[in-house]
């Protein structure tokens, strides 16, 4: 039987961090059938998402060398009008474990050149 692990977005503009609200974050799972949607959420007035559930492996299906890993990997597309679109493939999430996940997006007027093209962030698997 599958645990649960928690994903939470937090999405911000700026080095002073400042949150965006109603972004769209959309959480997605690859699998051998194609990809699927997980959930999809708007940020609330302090840029971050409500708790998003996810099915993690067990944790003790983990303790012997050689076994899979203790974690699921999901990928998480964000968007808010004016901003450029990032997309994350590899989020962790482990089981009974909060994933905050920090999102920054830059406003477009500052990169012209990068309309309707998407960020792409990559988080290499962990070594455990």
């Amino acid at each position: 039987m599958a645990s649960i692990g928690y994903l939470i977005a937090r999405v911000f503009t700026s080095s002073a961090q400042l949150p965006i609200e109603n972004a769209a974050v959309a959480v997605t799972r690859s699998t051998s059938e194609g990809t699927r949607q997980i959930a999809t959420r708007l940020t609330d007035e302090s840029g971050r998402t409500p708790r998003i559930g996810i099915p993690t492996p067990e944790a003790a299906g983990s303790l012997e060398p050689g076994t899979s890993a203790p974690y699921a990997q999901v990928d998480m597309t964000v968007e808010f009008p004016g901003y450029e679109r990032v997309r994350i493939e590899g989020v962790q999430i482990f089981p009974g474990v909060i994933t905050d996940q920090d999102v920054e997006l830059l406003p477009l007027e500052e990169l012209p050149e990068v309309y309707n093209m998407t960020e792409l962030i990559r988080i290499p698997s962990q070594e455990l």
